[in-house]
């Protein structure tokens, strides 16, 4: 029986890297400089542990390491049955890297700058794609099989997301490790994706977080031809860390607000009898406009930010649809 061991990442260890687990954590679009404020783990899946596992609990590093290491597990290694409920509790349905490859490509053949060329290969990197509802993100970074517990990890050479694709460009026209960092950047940079559950976030972060330094690894072994084990260091992670923590961001796609982030509010007015006959009590909801008029703009929930990294700062994710901007 193949084992699922390679491809899950261990939240163990990456906490024991700088501060690279609390920064995948993150939630971009609540922490300031006075608070922090991590996803939340949006699913019911692992509420028989404690209420603080629930639905609209933020998911903190202490429940997902230490004897609690192996709690959060790829799709692929979750029982028949949790894969089922999670199919019927929120849809979650992941797509074969067969057609994860022939969507991506579509999009490479409908680009101006592909193939990449010496003229054109930078512009190609730059090109901005957008990852709806990505699960665990195979059509960001293919490290593996998202449908099948193969435990096998893909060589770079042949993975199929599209920052997979733009790092085999990066690794095809630099030759140095300073200009294979500088050109990763970018091409991380132009690569977003959002999710509604906690659990699969975290999966998808870890998951192209990881995939930068499989790339550096395979760029140092065969276009250097180094002869020892070059890794990107816990500063360079944590670095590439805190664009993918803006890049690929929890949301709810149909009202662009955090999930289950909306008021509904029910009211309770007590009756005042009078002298002659009692008045019964009423209920009164104040459910939120957004929710109620399906109108995008009135939710009172928090709407989602995301990084402009041309302008290097914060925007809301819903701004970009008013301005007929496109990912």
């Amino acid at each position: 029986m193949p084992t699922i061991s390679k491809i899950d990442i261990s939240e163990n260890t990456l906490r024991n890297r700088g501060c690279i687990l609390d920064i995948l954590l993150t939630d971009r679009s609540q922490t300031t400089k006075l608070k922090q404020y991590n996803i939340i783990w949006a699913t019911d899946s692992y509420k028989r542990y404690s209420k603080d596992y629930t639905a609209k609990k933020q998911i903190k590093r202490e429940q997902i390491t230490g004897l609690s290491g192996k709690l959060i597990q790829p799709r692929a290694a979750k029982s028949k049955e949790e894969q089922v409920a999670r199919t019927k509790d929120k849809a979650e349905v992941f797509t074969p890297l067969k057609i994860v490859k022939q969507m991506n490509m579509s999009i490479d053949w409908a680009s101006k700058n592909f193939p990449a060329t010496n003229e054109t290969w930078v512009d190609y990197i730059k090109e901005l794609r957008l990852e709806i509802t990505c699960g665990e993100a195979p059509f960001i970074a293919g490290r593996y099989n998202p449908t099948a517990n193969t435990g096998i990890v893909i060589e770079p050479k042949n993975r199929v997301g599209f920052l997979d694709r733009k790092l085999q460009v990066v690794g095809e026209f630099t030759k140095t490790k300073n200009d294979w960092l500088k050109y990763a950047e970018i091409a991380l940079k132009a690569c977003y994706g959002y999710e509604w559950q906690g659990d699969n976030l975290l999966i998808a972060r870890e998951n192209v977080l990881l995939t930068l330094d499989d790339f550096y690894k395979d760029f140092c072994k065969n276009k250097l031809k180094l002869k020892s084990k070059q890794n990107l260091t816990d500063k360079q992670l944590e670095y590439f860390a805190e664009i993918v923590g803006w890049n690929i961001f929890q949301m709810d796609g149909l009202k662009y607000v955090l999930p289950m982030s909306c008021k509904h509010e029910t009211n309770i007015i007590i009756g005042v009898p009078t002298l002659f006959y009692d008045v019964p009590d009423t209920v009164e909801k104040n459910e939120c406009e957004g929710c109620k008029f399906n109108r995008i703009e009135k939710h009172n929930g928090r709407y989602v930010k995301i990084m402009n990294w041309e302008i290097n700062r914060p925007i809301k994710f819903l701004d970009l649809l008013k301005k007929g901007a496109c990912l």
